[in-house]
């Protein structure tokens, strides 16, 4: 899945989801993202395409 479709899936900016993916940035996610997250991690991301 390209950082569009899943910036997308979280309500996000690509350049956001870029930033997460970038260990030099230092940015992380947090609150409602940071929980989407979790829960695609642990129930993939069809849990968000109900």
């Amino acid at each position: 899945m390209s950082q569009a479709v899943f910036a997308g899936f979280l309500n996000v900016t690509t350049s956001t989801v870029q930033k997460w993916e970038s260990a030099s940035s230092g940015k992380h996610p947090c609150g409602s993202a940071a929980k989407l997250l979790q829960l695609i991690e642990k129930k993939g991301i069809e849990a968000l395409a109900v």
